[in-house]
């Protein structure tokens, strides 16, 4: 498998003719959006409360007040944010912009000095950060972000989310790694293996690579977090659904497959594809 076989649309200049498609476009353009957008920040008495941009705030420094939440929270902003940026890739709309732009600058301010981010752990257990990988969703919700910062930068060109989430994975860099004085785990939920490999694609910076490649090649040793990856992915395609679909625990190894042409997981990528 090459880079040649796999070819991502440019959503600058896709433009969809299908009535359907083009009526879920304007669903999420012009319901979905603004819907989410007012959830996040509370203002839909009959939606359950979210808190999830008063928790950037308050780490920020802008209000007082404690984390509300589950674990994942932050991880409804970045998807917000991800969904806004293509939303502006296809239909230019000020206000949205604006709203974005105002909540990235929220973002950065709270992010810490050693570039840590999560507000869950920076205002309710900050002694526990890493400590449990499996459930807590750490690298999901840095993922997340930095799939938005991501979309952000592709769709309107803007850096400032971009550059906080290169720090944020810079920060994971040195924390997580082969070394005696790294940690030697990944998340529970695959996700960051897919967004540092696409931060790659972005940046060029081998060290997201580098990463990604780390965290792939983690899951299956000790401890196991899901039946799948206790079993020996190089040499089985007989592949077992166990907590979550499939197709999203493989997304970041097909991806990041693409990038390492001669990987040794390829043939068990191309048994799967064909097979699945």
């Amino acid at each position: 498998m090459n880079q040649r076989d796999v070819a991502e649309v440019n959503l600058h200049d896709l433009q969809v003719s299908d009535p359907l498609i083009g009526k879920c476009q304007h669903l999420v353009r012009e319901v979905a959006i603004p819907y989410q957008w007012n959830a996040l920040n509370d203002r839909n008495p009959q939606a359950t409360p979210s808190h999830a941009v008063e928790n950037f705030r308050i780490a920020a420094g802008r209000a007082k007040g404690e984390f509300y939440g589950t674990v994942f929270q932050d991880s409804d902003v970045a998807k917000w944010l991800e969904a806004a940026a293509w939303s502006l890739c296809q239909t230019p709309n000020p206000d949205l912009d604006k709203a974005a732009d105002e909540l990235i600058e929220l973002i950065a301010a709270a992010q810490c000095g050693d570039d840590y981010l999560n507000t869950y752990f920076m205002l309710k257990a900050p002694q526990e950060r890493w400590s449990n990988l499996a459930e807590c969703h750490e690298l999901y919700c840095a993922g997340h972000l930095i799939e938005a910062g991501i979309a952000f930068f592709l769709a309107t060109g803007k850096r400032r989310l971009l550059d906080v989430v290169c720090r944020l994975a810079d920060h994971l860099a040195t924390v997580f790694g082969p070394e005696r004085d790294q940690l030697h785990g990944y998340d529970g939920h695959p996700e960051i293996e897919l967004a540092l490999t696409r931060l790659y694609e972005v940046t060029q910076e081998q060290r997201y690579l580098t990463l990604a490649n780390y965290f792939v090649e983690q899951r299956g040793t000790e401890p196991h977090f899901y039946d799948i990856e206790h079993e020996k992915r190089r040499q089985s395609c007989d592949v077992k659904s166990h907590g979550m679909p499939w197709t999203v625990k493989i997304r970041p190894i097909a991806r990041r497959t693409c990038q390492f042409r001669n990987s040794g997981l390829q043939p068990g990528m191309r048994c799967v594809l064909y097979t699945s």
